[in-house]
């Protein structure tokens, strides 16, 4: 299932990479802010899959366990957002990316949560 999903944000990704969905873009654009809700639930369901998939597991630094699921998200959308200075079609937006965030850290909580729920603590 995690695998599936993070395709399918492959696809919306490279299809917005190369303007395909300008349609899609007038229906957001018609409602303030729901970009920013797409961010957070298509990333932040990302993680929280990722995060199960990968049975919450953790990578140390800075003194702490961080999900190894939400880390590597989080370098990607990162990435992926500063690479949208050099496309045509698309534009950085630091409030993209703090919905990424926010996704990825609501999510992945909620991962540790069902993992716990489950007794896979």
């Amino acid at each position: 299932m995690a695998v599936l999903w993070v395709l399918m944000c492959g696809l919306i990704i490279y299809l917005a990479d190369r303007g395909l969905l300008r349609l899609i873009y007038r229906f957001i654009g018609a409602y303030p802010g729901s970009d920013k809700i797409g961010h957070f639930i298509l990333i932040g369901a990302s993680a929280g899959l990722l995060n199960l998939a990968l049975g919450r597991r953790t990578v140390r630094f800075f003194g702490r366990g961080w999900l190894l699921g939400s880390v590597s998200l989080v370098i990607f959308c990162t990435l992926e957002e500063i690479s949208q200075h050099g496309l045509p079609a698309r534009s950085f937006d630091l409030l993209d990316l703090a919905g990424d965030y926010a996704g990825i850290f609501c999510f992945g909580s909620l991962a540790k949560r069902i993992a716990h729920w489950r007794g896979q603590v």
